[in-house]
């Protein structure tokens, strides 16, 4: 048995199945657990947590896709491609491809998975599915206003820092401030202004401040702290400092 599988089972004593989420995982992994059992207020496991995470996620791209009233197969090809590109692979991506086809049929509350969400994250979780979510948006080179609109819902719902959000979503702008984007800075800031930047995002985007959420998470998160170093040494060597 795979891991993420595995998760989802081992998971039915955990606290995540009292939510929106519990009926469709409760579908998917059939009587490998006890219901009665659901929601006991163990705690948090970091296997709970990697779960927690994937479940949330496939339901806040689900809800950005039907943001227009319906799915499409493209937009359902997207999700998945993505989780492809995470590294999910085998029976682990098999288990993702059966979370987003259940997941795509339920109605979820956009407000109450955001919310149910924020309870059992920290805050560096909530920054890294913000930048799935918006890698996700942007994967088709267009960005949609009602996609802007419900991601800029999900940004308050999840009460991510409007400065921090602009800095995620900087990092896919293709215009020459991109580099100053990504530190959240400006062509105008001092060099002193850029270093403390550069040490604040080093800090909060460390992959091990996620490293719990699985080596998928982590790989990204790596991508991340490479994307902010790679920002800074091109400011240094525009600026001379």
């Amino acid at each position: 048995m795979k891991k993420w599988k595995g998760k989802a089972i081992g998971a039915g004593l955990g606290f995540l199945f009292g939510g929106p989420f519990g009926a469709i995982l409760g579908t998917m992994t059939g009587d490998f657990f006890d219901k009665a059992t659901l929601a006991t207020g163990r705690p948090v496991s970091n296997h709970d947590r990697s779960l927690n995470f994937i479940t949330h996620l496939v339901g806040i791209l689900i809800s950005i896709a039907k943001a227009d009233g319906r799915i499409s197969t493209q937009e359902i090809n997207v999700i998945e491609r993505a989780f492809v590109s995470f590294g999910f692979k085998g029976e682990d991506l098999s288990f993702i491809r059966d979370l987003i086809k259940h997941t795509s049929r339920a109605d979820l509350d956009l407000q109450a998975v955001c919310y149910e969400y924020k309870q059992y994250s920290d805050y560096e979780e909530r920054l890294s599915l913000l930048r799935i979510v918006y890698m996700v948006a942007f994967a088709d080179k267009e960005f949609h206003a009602n996609e802007e609109s419900m991601i800029n819902r999900i940004i308050g719902y999840l009460e991510i820092n409007a400065e921090d959000a602009f800095e995620i979503r900087g990092e896919f702008c293709s215009d020459n401030d991109k580099h100053y984007k990504i530190l959240s800075v400006t062509k105008d800031s001092s060099a002193e202004d850029v270093k403390k930047a550069y040490r604040l995002l080093s800090k909060k985007y460390h992959p091990d401040r996620v490293s719990h959420l699985g080596e998928e998470f982590a790989t990204l998160a790596s991508d991340k702290f490479r994307k902010i170093n790679n920002a800074y040494e091109e400011i240094k060597k525009e600026k001379r400092f």
